[in-house]
């Protein structure tokens, strides 16, 4: 199974939109498809269809390595596989600070724990798993980058953004990751936006996506309806953006099987 890591440097990135909504795309595509959420906040809980936070999930093998993590698995309607991170307490809340502690430690000693775990999953054919992350630099991000045989980096098309993306970069050359890089919610009327991806062009050349995502008020309204944004906005350009962005991606991971996956952000 190949595995897809969806990070940024900045929050509010829309990594966890993007990540339901290319699994949905990529099961459209015929691929079997594995949402994974290394995210202690539960956010791809609420794009998956569930409004109270899971208690089982990823967080349940890291601490306890013999508990059958699996079984924590749901699916959505359109098929996709989701295993949330968990963690949630009776009454909602996360784990208190010590437990937090513990699973932040264990994740630092075990650097390829997310890697390791994936390679148990045997689903069939050209089979994916899509790494939803906070915020990057954090250690749920780094097992995500660690798994990943492809980083999809989320950039907004804001000053913070730009700051932090060199930094980001770096790193992942340094670990040899290949590395795409997506720009979301861009609206073409704001000359800062025009000039900031102008400037990502520059500086990325070809690992920036083609497929930049337009702004579109209807993806938060979507989630607020339980939606799938894409089904129900389906001649948006934004929806439009995301299929052009899902088809690369299948066509990368297809390649990737093949032994010869594109370097490149994708054309138009």
């Amino acid at each position: 199974m190949k595995t897809i890591a969806i990070v940024s440097p900045v929050g509010g990135a829309g990594r966890s939109m993007l990540t339901a909504a290319l699994a949905g795309l990529l099961t459209e595509r015929r691929h079997a498809v594995l949402a994974v959420e290394c995210d202690p906040r539960n956010v791809l809980t609420f794009y998956c269809g569930q409004r109270v936070p899971a208690r089982q999930g990823l967080v349940s093998h890291v601490l306890s390595p013999t508990d059958d993590w699996s079984e924590a698995a749901l699916q959505t309607d359109d098929g996709v596989l989701w295993l949330p991170w968990g963690g949630a307490r009776g009454d909602g809340r996360g784990p208190d600070a010590d437990t937090a502690a513990a699973i932040a430690t264990g994740l630092h000693l075990q650097a390829t724990w997310l890697r390791d775990l994936l390679a148990r999953v045997d689903l069939a054919g050209h089979s994916v798993a899509l790494v939803d992350t906070p915020t990057w630099p954090s250690v749920h991000a780094a097992q995500a980058i660690t798994a990943a045989d492809l980083v999809m980096v989320v950039v907004p098309p804001e000053p913070l953004a730009c700051a932090t993306l060199p930094r980001l970069r770096s790193e992942l050359k340094a670990l040899g990751k290949q590395a795409v890089y997506v720009a979301n919610a861009v609206s073409p009327a704001s000359q800062l936006h025009t000039d900031i991806l102008a400037l990502l062009r520059g500086s990325l050349g070809a690992e920036l996506s083609a497929y930049r995502v337009h702004a579109d008020s209807g993806i938060p309204e979507a989630l607020a309806r339980d939606e799938s944004f894409v089904h129900s906005a389906p001649h948006s350009q934004a929806a439009h953006d995301m299929h052009g962005l899902a088809t690369w991606l299948s066509n990368w991971i297809r390649q990737a099987y093949a032994g010869g996956a594109q370097t490149a952000g994708g054309s138009a």
